[in-house]
């Protein structure tokens, strides 16, 4: 059962979709503890005390960044807030370069090496598009000393290829993977947007070629996303009214080789509505795709999950967002071929799917219409060397929300109450004090002054050396991308 062990104060700030790192930012042997909330970026020792702090004009929606982005001895830690992207040092100082602005809001950070000189980049998307008319860019890259990545913005740049059916609007949660999309040294980009569109780019910003099957379509920003697989091809429903398309306004993707054969997919849970966009309360449709768009078998039709009860919807005047559309990869079930796919629909229920596109199980997590999760976790909390399901839920509802623990046939382990309205942000597994066994750091909606912004929860019974997807968007580069351990 897990146990209550640390409570991080902080002011009262809230806490939005920023989910928690664990790092050695300084390499002294002692892991620190990140924690982006509204305005705050907080860093804290393993006894809960603040190691540093820093003030930032505005929320800190997606979750931080921890890489080593200077090169030295140590770690950054790179943060969005409003339209701008920081880098500071292990000991909390801005580094040279930083802050660097990019448009909108960025809701979206991600990092990896994009040109293959063994150094990590930057990537961000926003919810405005750069410009008001076509080409325009979602995504931006920098590299670690603030100077933009050469061939971006992609779009308006000219380095992309893409025209005026390159269909690019903004992001609005997490819409970013980066991973080798196409097998070369350097890592691509993928990125989901607020339309039946999505956009990938090779690492030098070039958009990646659409398959000659999609009509009048030269690259992939172009395809529209039906799930019918020959409207998509056609690229409109033959019945605007009744036919599906996805949208994928608050998806987060993943790049992973589902099926073991040495090449990546690229996986996308998105919001489904009509064609004709009347009836936008169809539930989430799973895809996955090729790099040139296609769609391998056995998913041709993407698994669609129809059944609706709330998520698509911020509730108004609440500061409580929809539901992040986002999936993680791992491998729950090794007897069984391919990785696993685990995600909440819009039905209150946690999903796993196969790389044969087969759904094992379903666990029902509420049956409220005000009750939501924003993504899941992977790891081995019980010490029997299978991973668990781990989710935080949260709600407009005072003290309704959880933290859940599911074994890997879809059974509840544990249930542990959480309070005021939970947590949006997806919680983060690591051995954060370095005795071997676990902790689970849940960063909390609502801050309670000098009692507790976030929560820290021993699980006695576990091992540290089995975390698949530890955190939200997978690892603390936040890049969506599964590799399997050897």
């Amino acid at each position: 059962m897990p146990a209550l062990t640390l409570s991080l104060k902080d002011a009262d700030q809230e806490g939005w979709l920023a989910s928690p790192a664990v790092a050695d930012l300084d390499r002294d042997n002692a892991q620190e503890i990140i924690i982006g909330r509204a305005g705050r970026l907080v860093v804290y020792r393993p006894d809960g005390s603040v190691k540093w702090s820093v003030q930032v004009p505005s929320r800190i929606w997606a979750s931080p960044v921890v890489g080593d982005f200077a090169g030295d001895a140590n770690l950054e830690v790179v943060i969005g807030a409003a339209d701008k992207v920081y880098m500071y040092n292990a000991a909390g100082m801005s580094l040279s370069g930083f802050p660097v602005t990019w448009t909108g809001e960025v809701r979206s950070l991600a990092a990896g090496d994009l040109d293959g000189d063994g150094k990590l980049e930057i990537v961000a998307a926003t919810t405005k598009p750069s410009s008001s008319s076509a080409p325009r860019d979602l995504i931006m890259a920098w590299r670690g000393n603030g100077q933009a990545q050469s061939g971006f913005p992609p779009n308006t740049s000219g380095t992309s290829g893409c025209n005026a059916m390159c269909y690019v609007t903004g992001g609005y949660d997490q819409n970013l993977a980066v991973g080798p999309i196409d097998g070369d040294a350097s890592w691509d980009i993928f990125a989901s947007q607020d339309n039946a569109y999505m956009s990938w780019h090779k690492g030098s910003g070039v958009a990646f070629d659409a398959n000659p099957i999609f009509r009048n379509r030269t690259k992939v920003p172009g395809i529209r996303f039906m799930l019918n697989y020959a409207e998509a091809q056609q690229g409109y429903g033959n019945n605007e009214s009744t036919s599906n398309q996805a949208h994928f306004t608050n998806t987060g993707p993943a790049i992973a080789d589902l099926d073991g054969d040495g090449d990546s997919e690229l996986i996308a849970l998105g919001s489904v509505q009509n064609a004709a966009q009347s009836d936008r309360l169809r539930g989430v449709a799973l895809f996955v795709f090729n790099a040139d768009g296609t769609r391998p078998e056995p998913w041709v039709e993407p698994y669609h999950v129809p059944e609706y009860r709330a998520g698509l919807w911020d509730f108004d005047g609440t500061n409580i967002v929809g539901a992040t559309n986002q999936v993680a990869i791992g491998d729950l079930d090794p007897a069984v071929a391919g990785l696993d796919m685990v995600f909440a629909g819009f039905d209150g229920k946690i999903h796993l799917v196969g790389a044969d596109k087969r759904e094992r199980w379903a666990y029902t997590f509420t049956t409220a219409n005000n009750v939501l999760t924003d993504g899941v976790v992977l790891a081995d909390v019980s010490g029997d060397g299978v991973v668990e399901v781990i989710f935080a839920t949260y709600s407009t509802q005072q003290n309704a929300s959880a933290l859940h623990i599911v074994d890997a046939t879809g059974r509840l382990q544990h249930r542990v109450a959480l309070p005021r309205r939970g947590s949006m942000a997806t919680p983060t597994v690591a051995d954060v004090d370095g005795d071997g066994t676990l902790e689970i750091i849940v960063n909390l909606k609502d801050a309670e002054p000098g009692v507790h912004s976030a929560l820290v929860y021993n699980v006695p019974s576990s091992a540290g050396n089995c975390v698949q997807w530890g955190t939200g968007r997978g690892g603390l580069l936040r890049n969506g991308t599964f590799r399997k351990a050897p």
